[in-house]
C-alpha cells in the first residue's frame, strides 16, 4: 500500500494561495507550422506569469566598450498547476497570451519543463 508524503497537503494548500493572490487569465494557443494546430484547441487558463524585468548586456556578458551591439533579454515563465490543468501539452512554437495585461502580448513558448513535482515551468520570449 502506497504511502503518501506527509507535506502534499501543505504544499497544496500554498500552490493555492500562491495561485489566488498572483494568477492570471491566459489564453494558450497551440500552433503547427506557424498555423493553428486543428488537433490542439486553444484553451484559457489561469496560472501566475512572471516576466523579467530585463537585462541589457554586450554580446561579450559585460559592458566591453568594444562591442557596439547589445542584447536586451527577459525571462518570462508560466507556472501552470498540472493537478487543475491535466492533459496540457506544449510544444516549441505554441503561444501564451496575457489576457489581464495591457496590450494583451503575445509570448512564444521556448521550452516546459514538466519534471517539477508541483508545477509545470513554460519558459517563454516576448513576441
Amino acid at each position: 500500500m502506497p504511502i503518501g508524503a506527509r507535506f502534499h497537503g501543505i504544499r497544496d494548500r500554498i500552490m493555492a494561495a500562491v495561485d489566488h493572490r498572483f494568477a492570471e487569465r491566459v489564453r494558450l494557443a497551440f500552433m503547427r507550422d506557424g498555423k493553428a494546430d486543428p488537433d490542439r484547441q486553444p484553451i484559457e487558463i489561469e496560472a501566475p506569469l512572471r516576466v523579467g524585468g530585463g537585462k541589457e548586456t554586450t554580446a561579450a556578458g559585460a559592458w566591453d566598450k568594444s562591442w557596439r551591439g547589445r542584447i536586451t533579454s527577459q525571462r518570462s515563465e508560466l507556472h501552470i498547476d498540472p493537478i487543475k490543468y491535466p492533459g496540457i501539452i506544449f510544444r516549441k512554437g505554441d503561444r501564451v497570451r496575457a489576457l489581464a495585461r495591457p496590450g494583451q502580448p503575445w509570448f512564444g513558448v521556448l521550452a516546459v519543463d514538466d519534471r517539477g513535482e508541483t508545477r509545470q515551468i513554460v519558459q517563454l520570449e516576448e513576441l
